[in-house]
Parts: structure tokens; sequence; C-alpha cells
């Protein structure tokens, strides 16, 4: 360890693993916390090789946004030559500073309308910077060819789950039509409360960056009013969400135009949640997702209107 850190011009002190690590485990080899001579924490990942490319854009990617101010970024440690991943023992390694925060109370988080704002303040200023800098690519397909792909595999495997999507395509046929219209803009790719590290109802960071990249400007909207959802369809009109909304379409005028596609694309990314239920053959999940996609096709008009009368009275 004290290697590595050298690398970076750091001096390491001792390893915590008394704190616990946020986020998903399964985005790297191995993970753990370390406290620097300075008594810096930093998060210390062991990468695959063929994660190191992408990851070292991603690090750019983030020092440029901290440079622009956007708020709640915090830049991996770089080498001398600009660098943020180094060879170590043969596996490429980041180094990114480690978050302390405060749980997120599930699901009473849903609730609180002030998470809705921060996470829209972060989203605007996230767009906002994107068109000051070059930024990466999508890093995932384009949705129509990301469901596409995703609905022909059940077909193959599970023509029982196929019946169960028959009144849920057609409400995405719209919104793939004209999917190449929507403007796109910087996206986290993976916005929602469990990527963000809250300290008490204020955001201290956000963290896993691996999706990143160009996409649909409805995109991290999207995904975490999806994510928010699952937890009590109710949440999709009360507390974070609607103020999430709100906050968006009021100060973001591309988000505002298109948002009659918002919730087409909410049912679009959920297509990746039912992918990982199928491959953990977990029953439950599947049944839940579907029941979750099926409410938000049928109950579309209902949810709108209720979303109308919040951002309206901005």
């Amino acid at each position: 360890m004290n290697t590595l850190f050298e690398k970076f011009s750091l001096t390491f002190e001792r390893q915590r693993s008394d704190l616990e690590i946020s986020g998903s485990p399964e985005r790297c080899i191995d993970r753990l916390v370390v406290e620097d001579a300075d008594g810096t924490l930093w998060l210390v990942e062991k990468l695959k090789e063929a994660q190191a490319d992408w990851r070292n854009t991603v690090g750019t990617l983030l020092s440029q946004l901290h440079e622009k101010n956007v708020p709640y970024i915090h830049t991996p440690a770089q080498t001398a030559d600009g660098n943020t991943i180094v060879i170590h023992e043969n596996n490429p390694y980041q180094i990114t500073p480690f978050i302390i925060g405060t749980d997120l109370p599930r699901p009473e988080y849903c609730a609180d309308k002030e998470r809705g704002q921060r996470i829209g303040d972060f989203i605007n200023a996230l767009q906002s910077a994107g068109k000051q800098i070059s930024t990466p690519e999508r890093s995932t397909p384009p949705l129509p060819e990301y469901v596409a792909e995703t609905v022909k595999t059940i077909k193959l495997h599970r023509p029982d789950i196929t019946q169960k999507l028959s009144p849920i395509l057609p409400l995405l046929d719209s919104f793939f039509s004209e999917h190449d219209s929507i403007p796109l803009a910087l996206a986290h790719g993976d916005c929602h409360p469990l990527n963000i590290i809250w300290h008490n109802n204020e955001v201290a960071g956000v963290i896993d960056w691996e999706f990143t990249g160009e996409k649909i400007v409805l995109y991290d909207a999207a995904n975490c009013i999806g994510c928010v959802g699952i937890e009590h369809p109710n949440w999709l009109i009360n507390g974070l969400v609607p103020e999430l909304i709100a906050t968006l379409y009021t100060q973001n005028k591309l988000f505002a135009a298109n948002i009659h596609h918002l919730i087409p694309t909410v049912i679009a990314l959920r297509f990746a949640w039912l992918s990982e239920w199928l491959r953990k053959q977990d029953t439950e999940m599947q049944n839940m997702e579907l029941d979750y996609m099926r409410l938000l096709a049928t109950s579309r008009q209902e949810i709108e209107s209720f979303w109308k009368q919040r951002y309206t009275m901005q």
C-alpha cells in the first residue's frame, strides 16, 4: 500500500476497516478505505484491466466538473502526469476521496422534498457544466436499442414474461420513434438516492459514475424517479419525486420541453432492473418489477396530472 500511495504522491498511514463503504461492490475487484498521513480518507479500488481506460476517462471528467464548480463532486487522486489510474502489482488502481455520510432512512427519505430539490439542483448543474466541457459519449446503448435487445432475449427464454409485457410495450412506441430527437445532456448515468452520500438531508457527495456520458436530457431524473417509486407507488406523486420534477421543470428548458416523455423513459430504464432480476433468477423481484412497469403504463395520465399540479405552482 505504501508503494501505491507513493505513485499518487501520498503517504499511506493505515487501513480503516471500521468504515462502511457505500455503493455497489460489484464495480471493482476489491475495495477498502485507507487513511493517509494527513488524515485524509481514501477509497482504494482494485479494478479489472478492462475498466482502466474508462475509469481514467471518468476521473478526468470529474476533475473538469470540479473546476466548473458542479456541487458534490469529489475528484480522484492524480499522478504527476495527470492520470487517475496507476498499475500496481499488475492491476489498475484508482483512489478517490472517501465521503463520510449518514444513513439514508428508507423508505422515509421518499417523503423528503428537500432531497428532491437537492437532486434536481445537482442534475441541472451537471447538465449546465456539460455544455462547457468535452464530455464522454454515452457509455450505455440508446434506450430503444437496449429494450429491443432485452425483449428479444426474454422472448427466447421466458415467453411467460413476454405475455406480461404486452400492455407495457405499446406505451414505448411513440417515445422510441422520437427518441433520437430528444436533446442529449451530460448524465451521471445511475442517479438515484442510494448513489448519493447524504449528511442528514444535505448532499455530501455523488458516487458510482461508471455509467456517465451524454444521454437524453430526461435520463438521470427518470432513473431517480423509477428507483424512488418502486419503494411504494405513492412516492411517485408525493414528497421527493414531485419536488425533483418541479426543480428541473422550472430551471431546465430542455427538460420541460420533453417532459411528456418522462414516464416512458422511466419504464424503459426499468428494463435494466428486470434484466437483473432475470439474471439472478429472483422471481419475487421479477413480478414486482413487472407490476411496477404496468402501473406506470396504466396510470400514466393520473401520475402526470399530479406532477403538473406541482410544477405549475412554481
